[in-house]
This record gives C-alpha cells, sequence and structure tokens, in this order.
C-alpha cells in the first residue's frame, strides 16, 4: 500500500512586535492557495481585510497581482499560488503582513503536515491567545498607547478611544464565537457543490 503525501497542515500563526503576542493555530487544506490563507488568516484574528497584505515566503513575496510593479520586485499571485508549494519546498516559516501603515506581522509556523481525515471541513481554528489590536490604532506603539488609554478613566484619550473602539476592549478575550463563525463560513465555502 502506498503513503499519500499531507494534504493538510497545521499552522500557528503569530502576531509579532507585542508581548503577549497573540496566536492563532488553525488547520488548512493544503490545496487552499495563498489568497485563501490570507482570508483563514483574516477570519482567525477577526481583522476587517481592509488593508493591503502579503506573505514573504522564502525571499518571494505573494500577494495581489499589480497593474504596475512601480519599481517594486515582483509579487507573484496568491490567488494561483497553492500551499502543496510549502510542503513540496519543505518551507517551514514564513511571514505575512498585513496593513503596510500599522505593519501587522505575523509570523506563521508549520507544526505539522497530516492527512486530512474524510469529510473534514477545513480550514478550521484549533486554539488560540490573545486579542487582536483594533484596526488603525497606529501599529504596535499606537496600541500600547491604546491600551492604556482604555484601561485608565484618567487618560485624557480615555474617552475619545472608548468612543472610537466603541465598545470595552478585553485582551483576553479572542471572541472565540465570532471566530468560529467566521471560520466555518470560509469552511462551507470550500465545500464541494453537490
Amino acid at each position: 500500500m502506498t503513503a499519500t503525501a499531507p494534504d493538510a497542515a497545521r499552522l500557528q500563526v503569530t502576531l509579532l512586535d507585542l508581548d503577549p503576542a497573540p496566536w492563532r493555530e488553525v488547520d488548512v487544506p493544503l490545496s487552499i492557495t495563498f489568497k485563501g490563507l490570507h482570508d483563514t488568516i483574516q477570519a482567525a484574528f477577526l481583522w476587517f481585510n481592509c488593508h493591503l497584505w502579503e506573505f514573504d515566503v522564502d525571499g518571494r513575496r505573494y500577494g495581489l497581482p499589480h497593474d504596475d510593479d512601480f519599481g517594486f520586485e515582483k509579487v507573484y499571485n496568491a490567488n494561483t499560488t497553492r500551499l502543496t508549494k510549502l510542503r513540496d519546498s519543505g518551507i517551514t516559516e514564513f511571514l505575512y503582513t498585513y496593513d503596510m501603515g500599522d505593519n501587522w506581522e505575523h509570523h506563521v509556523e508549520v507544526l505539522n503536515l497530516f492527512e486530512m481525515p474524510k469529510g473534514a471541513r477545513l480550514p478550521v481554528f484549533i486554539d488560540g491567545k490573545g486579542r487582536t489590536p483594533p484596526e488603525d490604532v497606529g501599529g504596535a506603539p499606537g496600541f500600547e498607547m491604546f491600551l492604556q488609554a482604555i484601561a485608565d478613566p484618567s487618560h485624557e484619550e480615555h474617552e475619545n478611544l472608548l468612543e472610537w473602539y466603541g465598545k470595552p476592549f478585553h485582551q483576553d478575550d479572542i471572541e472565540l464565537d465570532i471566530l468560529k463563525a467566521q471560520m466555518s463560513r470560509l469552511a462551507n465555502m470550500r465545500r464541494p457543490k453537490k
């Protein structure tokens, strides 16, 4: 009996430059494109997918194609490149950057390659810790100031930032119900049509 090649991966995605660093573990099919992985990370971290993004994988950049490269290095099409490239090239870690202004860098590590169980619906959230910073908070320095202001009612920006964010911010609450619903939506989109 011939062993089949792994067709799924468990990834740990860690948001860099924060202490403690928010992280998520997700299982994804290796048939997913880098665009699909972007969508998965957006769902797992509850980002709003309203900024530019790219992957840096072994010195190659993957993102959405541009009409003009503006003199920058080539960006490979994330819509057509699948994660099987990781398995076939032995790549076990890479970077994902979201929001080039706030510059949220995520370290993505392949924890395990495995054969997807029959009937499995991926991607799926496995584990995680730490709330994602709000969109447009100003990167790591802005997030640090945001946390200080939200925690201190006497801080001069407390009321403004509480109104801007729209609700209390609890650093340990990853909003698990919303996160799981988002991941389930992605898995349902990948389900073959009957």
